[in-house]
């Protein structure tokens, strides 16, 4: 691995995985046992989940706390239905060459143009609530389906310890996925975006997810 930072691994952190086939997947590391890391099974941005017997060859892209972007080649296996591949040694973790947008699980409160077929104010705003967020886009749930294709606008507020930024965005819907209680998981993807407001974005879901390993560090039965 590159320089001297000491990189660490733990429970509910956020990893994106590539299949040869260049699929992405997200996934979350539940338990480190025995010199391997055990994750949940991985989903793609359609909620479709990776499916494969034996063993596959991927490649781990993952933060450390210091905010940087890793990868590693590795082969994840099932056994017991369970998916896990062994700790990477530090010679096998470089510095990422490509930008990786995590999504993180956090609910925020958009306002969004988003009006339902049919009904004719389309600059009136409804309110929904974010599923996850990342530098490349957001998901969020509503109560009608929504159009593949389809650009939108909106604005949500993301507040951390010492700041509070209004990010107003576009967006383009690439997912819209029936739920079991018939309301929508909808994903969309910024479209025209400044990089320095995707840099703040960016920042607030890194600051999210050093938040939730601080809370598990402190928990304690």
């Amino acid at each position: 691995m590159e320089g001297s930072a000491i990189i660490e691994f733990w429970k509910g952190q956020l990893l994106e995985l590539q299949t040869p086939e260049g699929v992405m997947y997200k996934t979350q590391i539940i338990q480190l046992a025995n010199n391997r890391l055990y994750i949940q099974k991985p989903v793609n941005r359609m909620n479709r989940y990776l499916s494969f017997t034996g063993s596959m060859s991927v490649t781990i892209f993952f933060h450390s706390e210091e905010r940087v972007l890793y990868s590693f080649d590795t082969e994840i296996s099932l056994q017991l239905n369970q998916l896990s591949f062994p700790v990477p040694p530090a010679s096998r973790i470089k510095k990422a060459q490509r930008r990786r947008f995590f999504r993180v699980p956090v609910e925020v409160e958009l306002n969004l143009n988003l009006k339902p077929a049919g009904q004719p104010n389309e600059d009136e705003f409804i309110k929904v609530t974010t599923k996850d967020i990342s530098g490349g886009g957001l998901s969020f749930l509503c109560s009608f389906e929504v159009e593949s294709e389809k650009l939108v606008a909106g604005v949500m507020h993301l507040e951390t310890n010492n700041s509070q930024n209004t990010i107003e965005f576009h967006g383009k819907i690439v997912n819209c996925a029936v739920l079991p209680d018939n309301n929508y998981k909808i994903s969309l993807e910024f479209v025209q975006m400044k990089e320095s407001i995707r840099s703040d974005i960016i920042k607030y879901c890194l600051f999210k997810q050093v938040e939730a390993r601080n809370k598990l560090k402190n928990y304690s039965l």
